[in-house]
């Protein structure tokens, strides 16, 4: 189990690594259309470009935070709580999450099916719409494994509640 969740862990670093990447070249091309326009020569596309890197840098970043625990968690009630309540409540509510993402996650697979049938592309680079649905289902895929990972965790009582 520990190689299983070990793994998870890796690929959950591999896409934090290119969502940090995108961003880095989201922020120099920004800042190299922003130089050129002043000069009357923007970047074509640089809007297309920008659009897409949000969506990669967006969805590739959650299983990593979640992976950190670095979401907000308003626990004013849980906190009230005996610790068999409050695992319990954690169980419960990872167990929702990992129905939740499977969810979404299916929903973006059924939308870059539609949109690589009708063949959308982009205006400017002519950027086919369906990799990044595709991109987008494997991220929120890999981020309902990370929550049945801390799941496990939470199961076994690794966790501090």
């Amino acid at each position: 189990m520990k190689s299983f969740i070990a793994g998870i862990a890796k690929i959950d670093r591999v896409l934090y690594v290119i969502a940090g990447s995108v961003l880095s070249c989201m922020v120099i091309l920004t800042l190299f259309d922003v130089v050129l326009r002043n000069f009357g020569r923007p970047i074509t596309g640089s809007m297309e470009i920008i659009q897409y890197g949000g969506c990669i840098v967006f969805g590739f970043s959650i299983p990593y935070g979640t992976m950190l625990g670095a979401q907000v968690i308003v626990d004013i009630i849980t906190e009230k709580m005996n610790p068999k309540n409050k695992r319990i409540i954690n169980i419960i509510t990872r167990i929702i999450g990992i129905m939740i993402f499977l969810f979404i996650s299916y929903n973006f697979i059924i939308y870059g099916m539609d949109i690589k049938r009708s063949g959308e592309r982009t205006a400017s680079f002519k950027i086919p719409y369906y990799p990044f649905a595709y991109a987008l289902s494997f991220s929120f895929f890999m981020q309902s494994i990370t929550i049945f990972c801390d799941l496990l965790k939470t199961i076994k009582g690794a966790k501090n509640e």
